[in-house]
């Protein structure tokens, strides 16, 4: 295993059950990521695959080739060498924490147990439905944060623009997404944003210690992107979007039609709106929130 000096991010991925897409997450993020990096996995009571092919890598340090057979096994892809393994046969070794919890405790949760788990000066949070399609990825969000310490955090999209209700300005979203129904991706290396979106994020731990980890006041799902993003521009921070080129699958719906988060969430247009109240009270001294 790498030194641990060498290791500057933590990517902490929540999981419960939809192996399938973990499993297309995984083997892009393991082809892409070039620098060192510690992989954990928080699964809220998966009854599927996951925890069968998690637990032979549980708190152990593995090559990337042996991650991408493992994907790989019983597919088409098995019968041949895959890009991934060229690329990353020299690549450096990926330490897996697998936690299983024995129930859905919900994504917000989740990453507060790997943000605790984990000890790299910056931690990269991601839904287990992102695509990162652009090669080198994770070290040239590093760079950026490395070379300006007034960055709090960097996402894959965020928004300009924020109302005084709390309301993101959906025109104003800066992204390099390869999906459908969005605005125009961005051209540029990067762009500073009043808020980032929760489908990946990478932040300074600095400010996680400071703020606790993301705000568990909004229990399960919507606004602790918001939450933290604010919580970084307080602390004197800037918040910016780097150019990645990745694919947010069915543009991010994908837990929320879970049934496994129907079952944890019985009204997802509720608890939405309770906590876009929470975030507004919270937040109002700040809003509106414009960077152009």
């Amino acid at each position: 295993m790498e030194d641990r000096d060498k290791v500057k991010c933590d990517v902490i991925i929540p999981v419960c059950n939809m192996f399938a897409y973990t499993r297309l997450c995984l083997e892009k993020l393991i082809e892409n990521t070039l620098v060192p990096f510690d992989l954990i996995i928080i699964d809220n009571g998966s009854t599927d695959r996951t925890g069968e092919f998690f637990s032979g890598f549980a708190a152990s340090a593995v090559s990337r080739s042996q991650i991408i057979q493992r994907l790989s096994f019983g597919s088409a892809i098995c019968a041949r060498e895959t890009e991934a393994q060229r690329c990353n046969a020299d690549s450096p070794e990926v330490r897996i924490e697998y936690i299983k919890n024995e129930k859905n405790v919900g994504p917000i949760f989740a990453y507060n147990q790997g943000i605790r788990i984990g000890r790299s000066k910056y931690v990269c949070m991601m839904h287990n439905d992102v695509l990162i399609f652009e090669r080198g990825w994770l070290g040239k969000i590093l760079d950026v944060m490395e070379s300006d310490r007034d960055i709090g955090i960097v996402g894959l999209a965020g928004r300009k623009r924020i109302n005084k209700k709390g309301l993101v300005d959906e025109l104003s979203l800066v992204h390099n997404l390869q999906n459908e129904h969005l605005n125009v991706p961005m051209r540029s290396h990067s762009e500073d944003v009043a808020v980032i979106d929760g489908l990946c994020f990478i932040a300074r731990r600095k400010i996680l210690e400071r703020t606790g980890g993301l705000n568990e006041d909004y229990t399960y799902m919507h606004c602790y992107d918001l939450d933290i993003s604010m919580a970084s521009r307080d602390l004197g921070y800037r918040n910016v979007v780097v150019n990645v080129e990745a694919m947010h699958v069915s543009n991010g719906g994908v837990t929320r039609r879970a049934k496994d988060y129907k079952a944890l969430v019985r009204d997802d247009y509720k608890l939405l709106n309770v906590n876009y109240k929470k975030f507004r009270e919270k937040w109002k001294r700040l809003l509106p929130v414009a960077v152009d």
